[in-house]
């Protein structure tokens, strides 16, 4: 007489445990959201990526303040000694009145606390007419423009005492290297911020691990189109910018991936275009562009990027300012909409 097996309850128990575990996976992950922040060195990506931290995580903790006074007075230092190099590259320092200041700086220590006395020095350098004319030449020499800001508030900056505001921390330069992930909550959708190092030598390393992110937001400087790499002094940042993004929207590991692009730097952008024409520079010569239009420029650029796109894909796309957490907010905010929507129709609750 035959007999008919069954399954155990203990077996019976574990497969349902099992998918029990994977129906949770499948449910955590419908509800995670994975975003590749991406851009050229100097784009204001990881500016982008403090934002998000302030609007929608835990801020900056006093601790996180304290780190930061070495590197925003490590910006200042190498700054004002990169400025006044270049008053003497350029053959101004005749033009200079603060001549013992120009000497006295060049002995500053960029690893070393700024003091009182070493900002009233910086104080004097920056207000020097020959000194602003080495400035006003700054496409020409790599330049953080930000640090303009620093300058302006350099009495408060070099006290002893002195403590970051949240804006501080975002006009501050830290390179990325290698690849920082944050996790935030926002209206109960787990969000994976991830950014990486901009720089030539740190792509490499990344480019294959994120094929499963939801979405790029590309992140290029608008305001850039006149000056060169920081490793790479002949070749120009937009046009970096440009071939990154080519390489990135048409990559077989990105082929299902949405794109964001943020023209960003656009209040840098609207001071520079009054007064540098975008064909001016070799790159962008054979162009016919309307001179000193901030609106003509913003068009021409974007068209630039959406030109270099070979897929298929929808390329959304934001004009922003980085270090204005209102406009970062908005357009943030627009993206996130986007992206669930489009999780949403993958997972097919949409068509």
């Amino acid at each position: 007489m035959g007999a008919c097996g069954s399954k155990s309850d203990p077996e019976s128990k574990n497969a349902l445990a099992i998918q029990q575990e994977l129906e949770r996976q499948y449910q955590e992950q419908q509800n995670k959201i994975r975003l590749l922040l991406l851009g050229a060195g100097e784009s204001g990506k990881s500016t982008i990526f403090k934002q998000i931290r302030i609007l929608y995580g835990p801020g900056f903790s006093e601790n996180d303040r304290m780190h930061y006074v070495g590197a925003i007075q490590n910006n200042v230092i190498t700054c004002i000694k990169a400025i006044c190099d270049q008053v003497v590259e350029m053959g101004l320092q005749d033009s200079v009145e603060a001549q013992e200041e120009l000497k006295l700086i060049k002995d500053a220590d960029e690893s070393k606390p700024l003091t009182p006395e070493y900002g009233e020095i910086i104080k004097t350098l920056w207000a020097d007419r020959g000194v602003q004319k080495a400035w006003e030449k700054r496409a020409e020499y790599h330049i953080i423009e930000s640090n303009a800001e620093y300058f302006n508030r350099i009495d408060q900056i070099a006290q002893f005492n002195y403590k970051p505001s949240d804006q501080d921390i975002l006009l501050s330069r830290v390179r990325t290297t290698g690849i920082v992930e944050e996790r935030y909550e926002i209206e109960g959708v787990v969000f994976e911020i991830i950014d990486v190092g901009g720089q030539r030598n740190e792509r490499k390393k990344w480019i294959h691990c994120f094929e499963d992110v939801n979405a790029i937001i590309y992140v290029a400087a608008l305001s850039e189109y006149d000056q060169h790499l920081f490793e790479d002094k002949e070749t120009n940042r937009m046009s970096e910018a440009l071939a990154l993004f080519q390489e990135m929207c048409n990559s077989p590991w990105f082929e299902r991936t949405d794109m964001i692009l943020f023209l960003n730097k656009e209040d840098l952008f609207s001071e520079k275009i009054k007064t540098v024409r975008i064909n001016s520079v070799k790159e962008f010569e054979e162009y016919d562009i309307p001179a000193f239009d901030r609106d003509a420029g913003v068009k021409f650029f974007l068209e630039q990027f959406m030109m270099r796109n070979e897929s298929a894909k929808d390329i959304f796309y934001h004009v922003t300012n980085a270090t204005d957490s209102n406009n970062v907010k908005v357009v943030f905010d627009a993206c996130k909409d986007i992206i669930l929507k489009r999780n949403l129709e993958d997972s097919g609750f949409m068509s």
